[in-house]
């Protein structure tokens, strides 16, 4: 019964996948972005976690994804035939928004941006340093907290777009492009929040492969594979080597970091699969902490009750490593299922049809209108939906605040004028961008 589940979802995935690319000229859509990871995460874990000594994936929990995924593609879908002209071309979608909108004021713009906001980032991160107990600490709860609070936590949030075009656009032998892209990731990095790094590099890959209109061959996804787990043990290893430099000479630390990668990348298709199989009451607060971002900013503006703090407490975790005997819980369950244990199955298919809406409805406008912060935007959001594998990234206030900051400057590249000799001209396109092979 387990691999007839599992053979449903690969199944389903191929075949609405192909779907969206002859509907939307792309595979480049939500619905893949969203589906591939979790299905190859999935797979994983059901054929290596018992032999890691992890605990097995439980089947039935794959159900509410493949649920959850077609309700996701059959909202797109919809979408997609409501506007079939404008999502059949991708003229705009891939050099429209990537190379004629691509100017010097917009890279100008951000670059500025990014050196301007640099004083707030490294007055964040030595307020968060200070206050957490010096350098040896980077890493502690208490820098990772510090660091998320303040008017300088509101310019970590702005690097992300900022890094994303920055990134997508480069090219080489802009000198000023790269340092500025360094300096924006350092403090990204420094947050020691792994999603905080790695979905601006995923993002940043999606608007170069979209901006570049080029396969996705094994070779760059098994490259992007290995640039996650370097960077998710560089996170670890620079707040260990603070603490105690000799243990970067030690073989049983990197043996530690590459079974917490596995570790890492299974928790959600596991704590989910163990909620469903121990038939937890709870695994957090109420139902309406799914719409936190909303509820703070209407808390914020009204000054009415305190902030709300998005996301399951570790105390109400699943224990998915079975060789730990210090695992708190696993307090991460998939964008869909975290969906599901807050809100159920009525409320979770819902607001993933909601969400979807949102996504496809950006693609839309990507594709039909050329406008690189747009573009920004939508790969953000893609970044947020490759890593629906681990958690449902949407109850972030970052959400708005990210959606907030590329509206506005896309506001101001479409509305100031620019010289028309900065921009170049469009390259006609016959065919949709080629799929992953």
């Amino acid at each position: 019964m387990d691999l007839i589940i599992l053979s449903i979802l690969v199944v389903e995935v191929a075949v609405l996948s192909r779907l969206d690319k002859k509907l939307f000229g792309t595979c480049f859509t939500p619905f893949n972005l969203l589906s591939y990871p979790y299905t190859a995460i999935a797979l994983v874990a059901f054929f290596f976690a018992p032999r890691l000594d992890f605990v097995a994936l439980y089947a039935p929990s794959v159900v509410i994804w493949i649920v959850g995924l077609f309700v996701f593609w059959g909202t797109g879908a919809l979408i997609g035939l409501a506007f079939i002209g404008p999502v059949t071309g991708h003229e705009y979608f891939c050099d429209g928004a990537g190379k004629t909108s691509e100017t010097s004021f917009i890279v100008k713009l951000a670059t500025r941006l990014a050196w301007g906001i640099a004083p707030l980032l490294a007055y964040g991160f030595y307020k968060s340093e200070s206050t957490s107990g010096g350098l040896a600490y980077i890493g502690s709860p208490d820098f990772r907290t510090a660091y998320q609070y303040g008017i300088s936590a509101h310019a970590v949030v702005l690097a992300v777009p900022l890094s994303v075009l920055l990134i997508g656009t480069y090219r080489k032998g802009q000198k000023l492009q790269f340092i500025t892209i360094a300096v924006l990731l350092t403090f990204l990095f420094v947050s020691q929040v792994k999603g905080t790094l790695l979905v601006p590099i995923a993002a940043s890959l999606i608007f170069r492969a979209i901006r570049a209109n080029s396969k996705v061959p094994l070779k760059k996804i098994v490259a992007g594979i290995l640039l996650s787990y370097v960077l998710f043990n560089a996170v670890y290893l620079a707040g260990l080597s603070l603490a105690d430099p000799s243990i970067l000479q030690e073989s049983d630390t990197y043996i530690f970091l590459a079974r917490h990668y596995f570790y890492y990348l299974s928790g959600g298709v596991l704590a989910l699969g163990e909620a469903l199989r121990t038939g937890v009451g709870t695994v957090g607060g109420p139902w309406y902490l799914v719409f936190t971002p909303f509820m703070n900013l209407y808390r914020a503006l009204m000054g009415s009750g305190h902030l709300l703090l998005a996301g399951s407490p570790r105390e109400l975790g699943m224990t998915t490593d079975l060789l730990s005997s210090t695992d708190l819980g696993t307090n991460v369950y998939t964008m869909f299922g975290t969906l599901y244990l807050y809100l159920g199955p009525i409320g979770g298919a819902t607001v993933s049809a909601v969400f979807s809406f949102i996504c496809y409805g950006l693609l839309v406008i990507c594709k039909s209108r050329s406008n690189v912060w747009l573009l920004t935007l939508y790969c953000i959001f893609g970044g947020w939906l490759v890593m629906g594998f681990f958690e449902y990234y949407f109850w972030s206030l970052s959400f708005l605040e990210i959606t907030v900051d590329c509206a506005i400057l896309a506001a101001i590249s479409r509305w100031v004028p620019i010289s028309p000799r900065s921009i170049r001209s469009p390259q006609p396109q016959s065919r949709p961008a080629p799929c992953a092979s």
